[in-house]
């Protein structure tokens, strides 16, 4: 199918859900498009040109039309006093919203792992996964492995890649003054990870859309 620049379009990724874009150009390949996705922090991207199509009336919503990444990096990417045992003890920390989105992406997960905690990430997920491991049907749980993978994707691994274990998981040489925490957004969860569902209520109040 032939885009043309500026055209309006969807994006139908496989792992991050689907969004409102906009044809920047030609991709590198034939199979390949330029496009300027709608509250991505990173443009222009190349995506294939089988993700893509034409955005018309009467579609199916997107994620971007409810939870658009520029709003909800606004609200959580403040600057806030971590505090895990004691007050203060953790020292002034940023929450990262991660632009990878499961399913709708209709519900927000923060994901605080093990050695990071307070801090924490943002995910959207599908609104049909349920945040406890003991509720029926289909639990963010199942999913925390692709989840956890998506954001070390986009954000890398706080921890070192070691070349003689082959892996990111191995004590063999430290850089000096190794930081999880100042490591962060990139991410260190040897130790596993905790999380906990965003009210809708306490978002609508912080974006201006309850009292």
């Amino acid at each position: 199918m032939q885009f043309e620049i500026g055209q309006r379009v969807v994006l139908t990724h496989p792992t991050m859900g689907r969004d409102y874009a906009t044809v920047a150009g030609e991709g590198e390949r034939p199979e390949t498009i330029s496009l300027n996705v709608d509250g991505r922090a990173f443009n222009p991207q190349t995506h294939w040109r089988s993700c893509v199509t034409p955005a018309i009336a009467g579609r199916d919503m997107v994620i971007g039309d409810l939870l658009n990444l520029a709003m909800l990096k606004e609200v959580f990417e403040k600057p806030f006093l971590g505090t895990l045992w004691t007050d203060g003890d953790s020292g002034i920390l940023t929450p990262y919203v991660c632009e990878c989105s499961f399913g709708d992406g209709l519900k927000l997960i923060k994901i605080a792992t093990i050695n990071q905690r307070p801090n924490y990430h943002v995910v959207r997920v599908d609104s049909g996964w349920a945040t406890s491991n003991w509720d029926d049907g289909e639990t963010v749980g199942e999913h925390i492995d692709d989840i956890l993978s998506a954001i070390e994707e986009e954000c890398g691994p706080a921890r070192p890649y070691c070349e003689e274990c082959e892996t990111s998981y191995c004590e063999c040489e430290w850089p000096e003054g190794y930081s999880a925490q100042e490591a962060f957004p990139a991410i260190d969860d040897e130790n596993g990870c905790s999380w906990s569902e965003v009210s809708w209520k306490w978002l609508m109040r912080q974006i201006g859309g309850a009292k």
